[in-house]
């Protein structure tokens, strides 16, 4: 079966259809905004009183002058108990041990695992043997770090000079 009606009046039909569509679409949507709107007025109602019922600030007083001795006695506290408070990141301790590391060691994997204390494990490959002892010592003199052991069986070395560190620090 065919379409029988002639193009014009196909075109007039789908704008028709258009049209009602767009209203219907509009209607909607103006009932949605009246809604929000009846939806957030309690809370703007009880906002604005409140902001009239609300003193203004008085500068200058004793009750300022109490707050600034407060402020003043929690900066001190801050100040003093900021060493014990102070933590290293395991980002910043990744980055130390990545800059001692001497020619010819390469690290392929870190795997860092947070606790008390945290550890840290530098997975790579070294040239020569004596490269690994080199990185260990320069672990070990940073002291940053609680530990810094390496297995016997990498010390000693391996076919293909691959390695592991583990270090222990608090992160």
């Amino acid at each position: 079966m065919s379409n029988v009606l002639p193009e014009s009046t196909k075109n007039a039909v789908w704008g028709m259809y258009r049209t009602r569509f767009i209203i219907a679409a509009a209607l909607i949507l103006m009932f949605a905004a009246v809604f929000s709107a009846l939806a957030l007025s309690p809370s703007y109602v009880v906002l604005s009183l409140q902001n009239e019922n609300t003193p203004p600030q008085q500068s200058g007083t004793a009750a300022s002058q109490d707050d600034r001795t407060a402020i003043a006695h929690t900066q001190a506290l801050i100040t003093a108990l900021s060493p014990l408070l102070a933590t290293t990141s395991a980002t910043a301790l990744i980055a130390r041990a990545l800059s001692v590391r001497p020619a010819g060691v390469s690290i392929d994997h870190i795997t860092a695992t947070a606790g008390a204390p945290g550890t840290i494990i530098f997975s790579g490959t070294a040239a020569q043997i004596d490269a690994i002892s080199t990185y260990q010592s320069a672990l070990i003199a940073g002291k940053q770090f609680l530990g810094v052991s390496v297995p016997v069986g990498d010390l000693a070395g391996t076919a293909d000079g691959t390695f592991s560190i583990t270090l222990s620090a608090n992160f």
